[in-house]
């Protein structure tokens, strides 16, 4: 089965996007999210069919706050960010509040957890099984 090739785009950071073989993604038991999909950029955000939550964790190197994230992206407006990328992020597990008692907290910082780094390495082998077709 062929895949598409990996989409390459570069400004102050370099995003490669791969998109996985749909017969590794069914040897894995399909419990793997969908993959992303680049689909254009629109007022200097991305819109229509891309996974958010792989996005915010390639953005996120330690501790970062949510201004951090958001730049890193290029996303400008706050609430599409926290709505679209934020929240399910957390929601997912894949990144945690450094404080969670307080969410409104100016100290608020967002790492990603040790299932959002199984999932970018889940990510990273299905790239690699691409490359070896």
């Amino acid at each position: 089965v062929d895949c598409p090739e990996p989409a390459f785009e570069a400004d102050s950071f370099v995003t490669v996007t791969f998109r996985p073989n749909p017969e590794v993604r069914q040897a894995a038991g399909g419990e793997l999210p969908p993959a992303p999909q680049a689909t254009g950029e629109v007022t200097g955000e991305v819109t229509g069919e891309v996974h958010p939550q792989l996005l915010v964790l390639k953005a996120v190197f330690g501790e970062m706050s949510r201004q951090e994230i958001q730049r890193a992206l290029g996303l400008k407006h706050e609430d599409h960010f926290r709505n679209a990328y934020l929240t399910p992020t957390l929601q997912g597990g894949l990144i945690e509040m450094t404080v969670p008692d307080k969410p409104q907290s100016s100290k608020q910082r967002y790492r990603v957890t040790s299932a959002g780094r199984r999932y970018l390495r889940r990510m990273e082998i299905q790239a690699a099984a691409k490359g070896r077709q």
